[in-house]
Order: C-alpha cells, then sequence, then structure tokens
C-alpha cells in the first residue's frame, strides 16, 4: 500500500474497450455518483476486492469494499490539474493485463471527473458565501423547509438560533468596512469550527448569522448558544494588529409540531431583538 501512485492522464480521444463504461460515464455530473458507476462497471471487468478515490483538495473520499494487501495506485490529472488518487486492492498481486484494463479504464474517466467536479465548484459556490464560508440565505431556505419537513414526518425537533454582531454599524464606521469584512470572516470560521456534523451554519445578510441545531432539546441548544456567545465575546478579534472588541445577541427558537417556516422565523426573530433591548451579549428565547 505504500507505493507511489502511477499518474494517469487525459488522452484527447480515448478509443473505449469497455462501451459500457463509456456510456455510464455520461450519465451524471455527481462525483459520488459517477464513482460508484465506474466502480461497479470495472469491478465486473477487473476483479479487485476495494476501492478508494481521495481529493483533499476538494474533500472528497470514497472508499468502497475490504482494503487487501496488495494494491494498485493512480494519480489522476489533466494537465496540471490534479483530480485525485484512486487505489484499488485485492488478495493477490495486479497481473500486467489487469492494470493495464484498469489504466486503460481510468483515461476514460478523467474527463467525465474533471466535469463533475467543476460542476461541483459551481454548485458549492453558489450556495456559499464567499466572505464567511458559510452557506448562504439560497441554502438556508433549503435546508430550513428540508428539515421542517422531516421533524414532522419524523416526529423530530431542531432549534434555530439567530445571532448578529452586537453595534457592526459602529465598527464599520470606526474602524473601516476592512475590519467588518475581517469580522465576519473570522465570525464563519468560528462558527464552522462549532458546528456538529449534524448542524448547519449559514450567513443570512450583513452581519446575521443562523445556525440550525439538528435533534437538539431546547437545553441542549441554550449550551450550544451559551458557549458560542462566550466564545465570541473572548476571541482576540483583530485588524491590522489593533483589538477589537466583538460580541453577539442571539435568539433561540425550538421547533414546535405547529411551527411553519414563518413562526419559527418570527419567534428567533423576535427573540433576538429582545437580546438586543435587553442589553446585548446575550441570548433571549422564544
Amino acid at each position: 500500500m505504500g507505493q507511489s501512485p502511477h499518474m494517469i492522464s487525459a488522452k484527447p480521444y480515448p478509443n473505449s474497450d469497455h462501451p459500457d463504461l463509456a456510456l455510464v460515464l455520461q450519465t451524471t455530473l455527481d462525483v459520488y455518483d459517477l464513482l460508484k458507476r465506474f466502480h461497479q462497471v470495472l469491478q465486473a471487468q477487473a476483479g479487485y476486492h476495494s476501492f478508494q478515490f481521495s481529493n483533499p483538495q476538494t474533500n472528497h473520499r470514497l472508499a468502497i469494499g475490504k482494503e487487501q494487501p496488495f494494491a494498485a495506485n493512480f494519480q489522476l490529472t489533466h494537465l496540471n490539474e490534479d483530480l485525485g488518487e484512486i487505489t484499488f486492492t485485492k488478495s493477490s498481486v495486479f497481473s500486467s493485463e489487469e492494470r493495464h484494463q484498469i489504466e486503460h479504464a481510468l483515461t476514460q474517466l478523467i474527463y467525465p471527473l474533471r466535469n463533475a467536479m467543476s460542476y461541483h465548484e459551481v454548485v458549492i459556490h453558489s450556495v456559499t458565501c464567499p466572505l464567511t464560508q458559510l452557506g448562504n440565505r439560497s441554502l438556508f431556505d433549503q435546508i430550513i423547509r428540508r428539515e421542517i419537513a422531516m421533524a414532522m414526518r419524523h416526529q423530530g425537533s431542531f432549534t434555530l438560533l439567530m445571532l448578529d454582531i452586537d453595534d457592526f454599524k459602529q465598527i464599520n464606521d470606526t474602524a473601516g468596512h476592512l475590519a467588518g469584512d475581517a469580522i465576519l470572516r473570522e465570525m464563519g470560521k468560528l462558527l464552522r469550527q462549532q458546528q456538529r456534523h449534524s448542524d448547519y451554519a449559514f450567513r443570512y445578510g450583513g452581519e446575521e448569522f443562523i445556525l440550525l441545531l439538528s435533534q437538539s432539546s431546547v437545553s441542549g441548544a441554550y449550551q450550544v448558544a451559551e458557549r458560542i456567545r462566550q466564545q465570541i465575546e473572548n476571541h482576540a478579534f483583530m485588524f491590522q494588529h489593533n483589538p477589537i472588541n466583538v460580541t453577539v445577541s442571539i435568539g433561540l427558537a425550538h421547533f414546535q409540531p405547529t411551527d411553519s417556516l414563518e413562526s419559527l422565523f418570527q419567534r428567533a426573530d423576535s427573540a433576538l431583538y429582545a437580546a438586543k433591548a435587553n442589553g446585548k451579549n446575550q441570548i433571549a428565547q422564544k
């Protein structure tokens, strides 16, 4: 498993010895779906036991099957672009014929994989705030509707946290808009670090952020909110070597079976308003 990967690059017009594979690779622009379909066709022909794909730059990882002691590693490239590494393993040494068969199949994968990754980047950018790297308002609208539907169908629960940076206009007015951008960027980093894999964080607009805490109780959500509030209050926000004091007010609304999207959002917004009115840098619940 420690051997250096063999480099595989795209050929301008690879002739296909696998018409089924060539057809399959034209049917999807989803990276994982593409790799799974590629694996299904090739495994039936090459007889390996496990398939592993990794691209750290795009955070794509896929492992199928039980890893075996003998491996064939391949690095996929297109021009100077690294598309990831694929490792096949089996219980016996790969024959030269098997390696040739895999190599030829991989040349057919490169163009579809590159297209799928490009599409993935377009989709990610369309629902991500470029400044904070959090989900944007469009993605929030999609996720919240799905969470409500799932909670009503399965009698589940989740909590909406609405955060607003206190006196953000004053920060912009005194330190400048570049300082404000730096604060927003750092805030996105902090919220990404705080969220669990099952949670979602969004920049809703301006200096306002939203966290969706899946499968959370009211008390558990309050503890999360308090931890975030304290971390932001105690965090050393800096701009051009100058410290900037930052605090947030947080409104908390726990989903109820009678809630609609509008009523849930209104309760969270009302709670946030109450936290601001009561002195800021605190949590209110509705």
